[in-house]
């Protein structure tokens, strides 16, 4: 800055500079007089985001403003870029011979804090993310300040994956974090605040009350004083739902989808009316139950839903007139309440008190409303201005006609004013006989009677003068006065009556918090079986059944995404699976590109969620087993920025898979292996078969390949094939996607590349090659007499075996080399022949 000394050296710019010095990690918007000003590097940045003109102060700082009035929507802007906001307001300064205005830090917006309608995401969550070490335990918390809520996770140190997960699961706009950064903030966007220690109380190790503490200091610290209370933290124990983690949630595109946001589970079910319904659908999404009373109460709440279509119709006409509660409470604690926000409370409770009537009468079980809030909706009845409330106070009328009496004569002083000051100058008019008599007002005097100097001779003895001029006098009455007073205090009596009574309707609202949160999570659990109901009746979906063996069991099922957005005309083509976790668990999934490999498999998983969310399943029929996690293995991309190849990061998921799953889980892979040599792909894929198979009972598992050879496992232990079937004729390639017992012929790979656009040069050229390989594959095949190949091998070369070596040549006397694919037999006789070569060098 010493470029810029003497211009900052300034008694305002020392002021701004020492805003900046204690928050440099926000941009400081800095009143003075109509605009808040941005200097320096601040000014830099906000000009490029805000995309407004950047000038110099003194022609040597940079700097930018914007208008006060109009700070709203440039403060969205920044929050969406990711910045904090430092808003610093003019205040009167202490000593009263100061020259220029003191100036204080009033509030820190930030992404994760912000409560305000227009920054936030529409009814979306919008997460602040404590990350706090405790010892060897990490506590990671998410807080929606914006509805108060506050989840939490417990994990030890070495979780960081589950910790990683969990934080690109909630996508937090803001993670705060003690001593240590979280793992994923190293290549994560989310911005990022280190809490001094101040935060932390007195008392270490108080878990949960410490996480609370911290993020209530942070906000209050952010909000200036404003007091914070959140809804009892609610912990996260996964051994309650399902879990899906972010691989999963991003695969199967439940909650977003890069091309467009409806083609998703959630936009498929949204079918919502409230934002509170929202927000809980999207959890019941994203965090399945694993109780199956749980999922039966969902169930039964959809049957009486769809049983009674007339009354589902009202209840849905009257959710449309409620209002976002949880927010709106929370924006009550912070001082941001406008006046209008009663009547969207009252008309609130208005529509879930008629609601409860209607639910009652179709035997939907629904609480009563509170005797409080019952309450309350009788003092907005007996206080608030029947018709429309102003958005701020003063605009129109907010208090009842008949409430008080001051307020009431103030308010018919303010409206009739004008029309009692112009009778009074008609009768003093007519009583006087004085022609020139007219009652004016100005800012000095007030209200006076104004005559001309000609006629000033004949005023009545109860005028006072007030004031002389030369063309005529001015004077007061007692009754002007008396007018004068009630209409100038109108103002500042409605001002300070309606005040008072605002305050405590905030107070008396506030303090009804719970029962306002208890009404709001009814709300929203009413308003998603609604969802539920509306899809379920529109695409015909299935009451499951519940079993406990394990067993998956579809019949003609569907992908309700898919299905929902075909083009008109197209019809799905529906499938059946069993997965047995003790004969049928692995199915080996084979068939072309384009077949419907993919959508197959991740209908089945998206089924099993919709199944432990409580929903129906586009399904003929269900029969299910509850699952502790979905495992995806799914696409892949490079890393690029941590210099992950594609094969790389494939693996390194597949790794994941491979050491957290259980005999309850269930696991979609896709094409695994094909990301590198043809032998190397195989072999990894061929292993991962068997080591699924080693736990008893199995993982219910689809495994797609285009490896055909990794059909010839279906040899018990679990793993059975399955294909997705073609027609073909004249050369010409129907997929008829429907899923058979089997194994497929052919990938059609060129075909399919011909359909893509490939020129027929190039695909007429493959067929070549394709033919010439398969006549090689042909003639590489193992003789009957090879059996004894093996044998003679093995037996000349038994003596001074290790156990390791031992074991493995067992195993290959168990193989039928006529039972093998031919390049498996090549592979097995290369390493056979290896290992003897190497006994035969060591002798």
């Amino acid at each position: 800055m010493s470029e810029h000394y003497e211009a900052l050296n300034t008694p305002v710019m020392r002021q701004y500079m020492e805003v900046k010095e204690q928050h440099p990690d926000g941009i400081v918007f800095f009143r003075m007089g109509d605009f808040y000003e941005m200097f320096l590097d601040d000014a830099k940045i906000a000009a490029q985001i805000l995309d407004i003109t950047l000038t110099k102060r003194q022609n040597q700082i940079p700097m930018a403003g914007i208008p006060y009035h109009a700070t709203e929507s440039y403060i969205s802007r920044l929050i969406a870029a990711g910045k904090k906001v430092v808003v610093c307001e003019q205040t009167k300064p202490d000593d009263p011979k100061a020259k220029i205005m003191s100036r204080e830090v009033v509030r820190i917006i930030t992404p994760g804090t912000v409560v305000e309608d227009n920054l936030l995401g529409g009814y979306q969550n919008n997460y602040l993310s404590l990350y706090y070490k405790e010892k060897t335990s990490v506590y990671l918390a998410f807080a929606d300040v914006s509805t108060s809520e506050l989840l939490y996770f417990f994990f030890s140190e070495n979780e960081t994956e589950r910790i990683n997960d969990t934080i690109k699961r909630f996508s937090p706009k803001e993670i705060i974090f003690t001593d240590e950064v979280p793992p994923l903030a190293k290549e994560s966007k989310i911005i990022l605040s280190k809490i001094p220690p101040d935060y932390l109380p007195k008392k270490k190790g108080a878990g949960i009350d410490t996480v609370v503490h911290v993020l209530d200091a942070y906000l209050q610290y952010n909000y200036r004083k404003q007091n914070f209370v959140f809804q009892s933290p609610r912990r996260i124990d996964e051994s309650e739902y399902l879990v899906l983690d972010e691989q999963t949630v991003s695969h199967l595109e439940l909650v977003e989808n890069t091309n467009d946001k409806n083609h998703t589970l959630f936009g498929v079910l949204n079918r919502c009316i409230t934002a509170t319904g929202k927000r809980y659908l999207k959890q019941r999404i994203l965090f399945p139950t694993r109780d199956e009373n749980k999922i039966k109460a969902h169930w039964d709440k959809i049957e009486i839903l769809s049983a009674n279509k007339k009354e589902r119709f009202q209840i849905k006409e009257l959710l449309g007139d409620l209002i976002d509660l949880e927010r709106v409470l929370t924006r009550f604690r912070v001082g941001k309440a406008l006046p209008r926000d009663f009547r969207g409370i009252d008309k609130s409770l208005e529509s879930t008190a008629n609601t409860k009537t209607i639910l009652d009468g179709i035997g939907y079980d629904f609480s009563k409303l509170p005797k409080e809030l019952t309450n309350l909706s009788q003092l907005f009845f007996d206080t608030l201005y029947e018709g429309e409330l102003p958005v701020f106070l003063g605009n129109s009328p907010f208090l009842k006609s008949g409430f008080n009496k001051e307020y009431d004569d103030a308010i018919l002083a303010r409206e009739k004013g004008k029309d009692w000051i112009l009778e009074l100058e008609e009768k003093e008019k007519k009583a006087s006989g004085i022609s020139s008599l007219k009652i004016r007002y100005n800012k000095i005097l007030g209200y006076f009677i104004e005559i001309s100097k000609a006629q000033a001779k004949e005023v009545p003895a109860h005028f006072l003068k007030k004031q002389t001029l030369v063309t005529g006098e001015r004077f007061t009455s007692p009754e002007l006065e008396e007018l004068e007073r009630a209409i100038l205090q109108a103002d500042e009596i409605i001002e300070r009556i309606e005040k008072e009574k605002f305050e405590e309707l905030v107070v008396h609202c506030i303090s009804l918090y719970e029962e306002f949160l208890t009404l709001s999570n009814e709300v929203a659990s009413l308003d998603y079986h609604l969802s539920l109901t509306e899809t379920k009746e529109e695409y015909q979906w299935t009451r499951p059944e519940i079993r406990n063996d394990g067993i998956l069991n579809y019949s003609e099922s569907r992908h309700p995404v898919v299905e929902t957005f075909l083009p008109i005309g197209e019809r799905f083509v529906p499938n059946s699976l069993e997965l047995n976790p003790k004969d049928n668990a692995i199915a080996v999934l084979t068939g072309p590109n384009m077949a419907g490999k993919s959508t197959f498999m991740r209908q089945i998983a998206i089924n099993q969620i919709l199944f432990q969310m409580g929903s129906y399943v586009p399904a003929k029929k269900a029969s299910l087993s509850v699952v502790d996690r979905i495992f995806t293995r799914i696409g892949s991309g490079d890393n690029l920025t941590k210099g992950e190849s594609t094969f790389f990061v494939e693996m390194k998921e597949t790794a994941t898979i491979l050491n957290q799953f259980s005999e309850n889980s269930l696991i979609l892979f896709d094409e695994v292996g094909r990301g590198t040599s043809t032998y190397d792909g195989l072999s990894i894929a061929w292993a991962i078969l068997e080591f699924l198979t080693v736990k008893f009972p199995k993982p219910k598992t689809i495994f797609a390949t285009h490896y055909h050879e990794l059909t010839e496992l279906e040899k018990g232990n679990g793993i059975f094939n399955l294909y997705l079937d073609t027609f073909e004729k004249e050369g010409e390639i129907l997929f008829l996607k429907k899923v058979k017992r089997g194994k497929s012929k052919q990938s059609f790979g060129i075909y399919v590349a011909k359909l893509a656009g490939i020129p027929e040069a190039v695909s007429d050229r493959a067929k070549e090659i394709l033919s010439g390989l398969e006549s090689k594959k042909r003639e590489i095949k193992i003789k009957n007499e090879e059996p004894s190949l093996f044998t003679g091998l093995m037996d000349n070369h038994t003596s001074n075996m290790t156990p390791n070596e031992e074991k493995v040549l067992k195993r290959l006397k168990q193989i039928d080399p006529n039972q093998i694919p031919p390049l498996e037999a090549l592979s097995i006789l290369d390493e056979l022949k290896r290992i003897l070569k190497e006994k035969d060098e060591s002798r």
